[in-house]
């Protein structure tokens, strides 16, 4: 029970102490008599009153519980004035002894659980009762408490191990425990074999491959194909490796447990199969849970269904694995790809294996080129909508955006890379009579704009710093302008005294503005960052190009 509620287990001399006092007894008497008296004898009366009337509210507490209402509404009613009066209440405590400690149910109000004060947070939060509860809980997992205002770490805390501990008592009406079994379960995960009846859902970490696994499993295999894959295709640690990763392990699990195949004898009908698994994994108590970490019972490949934008993420991932089993050797990977799918050893480099994706994804991107890359015109659009919402005094988020668009467009940096770039990383160019000039051509740093120049400075006017300064060199260029109120953040702040966007801040900072533009612009052609990213990548290309032809030869 959480500190400040009250406990509903009574015991017989509380229980008949109550009953005395509704039948006439005064207080002072009952309490002697029935009670253990350590009040002062000044204020003795007024001492046993207090006594007697928070045990009465206890018992009016448990008969809800019960739901006995009008068991409740007879305590609350106060000592009888008549004998029948004093015998209904004396039967009403009779009854409710008999009934004896409550059990939580889903109806319960948080009220008649917690104290009023933790009460009043919930129901402000529209948490009304235990079934809203453990909703969230096993939406969001053991971290529910931070969507909560006002809830903390040690209430929150507090409240899981409350429902740990009668996770076997709320039930639905079928008789399963309402709590799912995964939430806050902290078993470590051991290694197992990629199975259609494993017990339980490992990551590919977790997967034992071919040398691990018994000599009769047919899907180590993918396993060890898999990790061979991620090994050639991203560096060990980062987001481009957890996203492979995720993407190529939901796909092992699937195929082992859904369709009871290896990765390798997957077809085409399987593919659009998969696509649809993505928009709805079922049965969802498998395969989603709140986010957890991966070395623990409460791991799940999902958090609910994926969206269209996130499922033509996955296909794309999973068109770059294909194209890489097509680059080597793997004739099974035409099985899995459309016709007319990317040629075997060709689209050695990302971009068309991210082409390669769009082919397989199943989806109707149409030619990714045209559908994806965002024209000229609309990308100024869009940066002149970011500056008019920057001018505002609180346009702080969106001068972040316009300084990281800037980058992005310009400098072609990879994304994780972005939040890394030093000022020391950067030269700038200047624009005289049509023609440009570098600072420092021989150098291998990234170029950057006069105008590009002017929007990271708004932005760095936000952090209070000074680009001009001498030690502006070592300092990130993209950080948030205030430290956001979090204990993750606040550390970053104490190890360093200009932290730099995560990956994860910086991708929803863009995402966000997006969004917002969209709702404006709906015909803009860029959904994501990666849009944005592709779409500095060709406007750089075009650029090379024209000045290639303009100049009869090769790039300075």
């Amino acid at each position: 029970m959480l500190p400040g509620s009250h406990s509903v287990s009574l015991t017989r001399s509380e229980f008949a102490a109550v009953r005395a006092y509704v039948q006439g007894m005064p207080a002072a008497m009952v309490v002697g008599r029935y009670l253990a008296d350590d009040g002062d004898d000044d204020d003795a009366g007024e001492s046993a009153l207090r006594t007697l009337l928070s045990l009465r509210d206890r018992m009016v507490q448990l008969a809800h519980l019960h739901g006995r209402a009008d068991l409740a509404e007879l305590l609350v009613a106060g000592p009888g004035r008549s004998n029948r009066g004093m015998d209904r209440r004396v039967d009403a405590l009779a009854e409710l002894e008999r009934l004896g400690t409550a059990a939580p149910r889903a109806e319960h109000g948080v009220e008649l659980w917690f104290g009023p004060s933790l009460a009043r947070r919930l129901r402000h939060a529209e948490i009304v009762n235990i079934k809203a509860l453990i909703g969230l809980t096993n939406v969001r997992g053991t971290a529910w408490w931070r969507r909560v205002p006002r809830i903390g770490a040690l209430a929150g805390q507090a409240i899981n191990r409350w429902l740990a501990e009668h996770r076997e008592l709320v039930r639905t009406p079928q008789g399963q425990p309402m709590l799912a079994a995964h939430v806050g379960n902290r078993t470590p995960l051991t290694r197992g074999a990629l199975a259609p009846d494993m017990p339980r859902l490992l990551p590919l970490e977790f997967l034992a491959s071919d040398a691990e696994a018994p000599p009769a499993c047919p899907f180590a295999s993918g396993v060890g194909m898999v990790r061979k894959w991620l090994h050639a295709s991203t560096p060990p640690a980062g987001a481009t490796h957890a996203a492979y990763r995720k993407e190529a392990e939901r796909l092992l699990l699937w195929a082992a447990i859904e369709r009871r195949k290896d990765l390798a004898a997957l077809d085409e009908q399987d593919r659009q199969a998969y696509l649809a698994f993505l928009a709805d994994p079922q049965p969802a108590a498998r395969w989603c849970g709140p986010r957890a970490p991966r070395q623990v019972g409460s791991w799940r490949p999902f958090t609910g269904p994926l969206g269209e934008v996130s499922r033509r993420h996955s296909m794309r991932v999973l068109g770059a694995l294909w194209a890489w089993m097509a680059r080597n050797g793997y004739d099974s990977a035409a099985r899995w790809l459309p016709i007319g799918g990317p040629a075997r050893g060709a689209a050695a480099d990302m971009g068309m294996a991210a082409a390669a994706g769009d082919a397989a994804s199943g989806l109707d991107t149409g030619s990714a080129a045209c559908r994806e890359a965002v024209d000229d015109m609309a990308l100024v659009r869009f940066t002149a909508w970011l500056e008019n919402e920057g001018s505002r005094p609180d346009g702080v988020r969106y001068r972040a955006a316009a300084a990281a668009v800037a980058l992005l467009l310009e400098c072609r940096p990879r994304f994780a890379g972005l939040v890394a770039l030093r000022w020391k990383d950067l030269r700038i160019l200047h624009r005289v009579s049509g023609t440009r000039t570098e600072e420092a051509p021989d150098d291998d740093r990234l170029a950057l704009t006069d105008t590009a120049l002017a929007a990271l400075r708004r932005h760095w006017q936000d952090r209070g710093l000074d680009l001009d300064a001498p030690a502006a060199a070592d300092v990130p260029l993209l950080g948030p302008p205030a430290a956001p109120p979090t204990r993750r953040a606040q550390r970053k702040l104490a190890s360093t005294a200009y932290p730099p966007y995560s990956v994860r801040g910086l991708h929803a900072l863009l995402s966000a503005a997006i969004t917002r533009y969209r709702r404006l612009d709906a015909a803009f052609p860029a959904r994501s960052p990666r849009d944005l990213i592709r779409e500095g990548q060709r406007c750089r290309t075009a650029s090379a190009s024209v000045e290639e032809v303009g100049t009869g030869g090769e790039l300075p």
